[in-house]
């Protein structure tokens, strides 16, 4: 995953794209988090949660 420094100001969007490479012998469901900064007082940061399940 590449990071940027891209602000969002209240009332923006933005997309995440991310591209997960599996090797052989690591089927099944994995889970990854990313960490997003924020400047709300009451949430200064959240989690961002990816679920996959990955085939044979």
């Amino acid at each position: 995953m590449v990071v940027g420094q891209t602000t969002l100001k209240p009332g923006q969007s933005t997309t995440l794209a991310m591209r997960f490479t599996m090797h052989e012998g690591m089927g099944g469901p994995h889970e990854f988090r990313v960490a997003l900064a924020t400047n709300d007082r009451t949430a200064p940061a959240r989690e961002l949660v990816v679920r996959s399940g990955w085939g044979p």
